[in-house]
């Protein structure tokens, strides 16, 4: 509205002016309270971004997760386990993710209970996809597990924890027991085969052959034939896998003798036979 004398504006009022500069104050004070709010939104989310949530303790199985009729055996010169799934019907054959192997290592003399050996974990399996089946039914499945690094002569304690798929272990299935034992190559070294018995020579002139009889119930490799011309130094002329042996390299009006040994399937050589002389005829 303008002034009737000069018709200029009326001035404002200290009352208005104020007021306007107060609502100016207030829109500038929530502008900043939004701007922060919004950078607090974005912060928070930013840092969130990517990160793991705080780690939940997973409860240990409150049944009897327990692999079931752990048995062990000497088999291949190694120790040889073979068990059964657990008997808690909580844990199924879907859940399994693989078994643990523990070993503990038994002083000489010594009990478990006694000794309180620390068992060490020598290795992990995972067992096949699918159960045992015989002709299209169900059977018990079992599992087996061959431990090669086992040292002969030590004397080792065994235990089986079973794992599912999330890594969770069961309880601790029962100990066996496994006395130290001997490798075949070691039984074989210390049990040579027995001296050949029943040699006999046939002179046909040509050649003389040498046979025995067959050693039985033992594991021979071959068996190997020594001769001499003066009964003191006896020279190998040959092996055979058979109780007979043919010796073309002779010469006329002259006497051998034999001796025959038997070699196990080690390499191990058992006592000679009995002496046996011949004497070839003049040509």
């Amino acid at each position: 509205m303008r002034d009737n004398k000069n018709g200029s504006l009326p001035a404002c009022s200290p009352r208005s002016e104020a007021g306007r500069q107060g609502r100016f104050n207030v829109h500038r004070l929530l502008f900043y309270i939004l701007l922060a709010t919004c950078y607090l939104l974005l912060a928070t989310f930013f840092s969130a971004c990517g990160r793991r949530g705080d780690p939940v303790a997973i409860r240990p199985y409150e049944g009897t997760a327990a692999v079931a009729d752990l048995k062990a055996f000497i088999k291949d010169s190694a120790v040889y386990l073979k068990w059964g799934m657990p008997r808690d019907k909580s844990f199924s054959r879907e859940d399994l993710k693989g078994f643990v192997i523990f070993r503990a290592d038994i002083p000489e003399g010594a009990s478990i209970g006694e000794c309180g050996c620390p068992y060490r974990e020598v290795d992990f399996i995972v067992p096949g996809s699918k159960p045992v089946r015989l002709l299209g039914i169900d059977t018990e499945e079992t599992f087996e597990y061959l431990d090669k690094t086992a040292i002969a002569g030590q004397t080792y304690s065994y235990k089986i924890v079973i794992m599912d798929k999330n890594n969770r272990t069961g309880k601790d299935s029962d100990t066996v027991l496994v006395k130290g034992f001997k490798h075949e190559q070691e039984e074989t070294a210390v049990t040579p085969s027995k001296a050949p018995t029943g040699v006999i020579t046939i002179h046909t002139g040509e050649s003389i052959v040498i046979t025995w009889d067959e050693i039985r119930g033992e594991r021979i490799k071959f068996y190997r034939i020594y001769r001499s011309e003066d009964k003191k130094d006896f020279v190998v002329i040959g092996q055979s896998v058979t109780p007979a042996f043919t010796d073309k390299n002779i010469k006329p009006s002259k006497k051998f003798y034999y001796r025959v040994t038997a070699v196990g399937e080690a390499d191990t050589e058992g006592p000679t036979s009995k002496e046996i002389e011949v004497t070839t005829t003049s040509q």
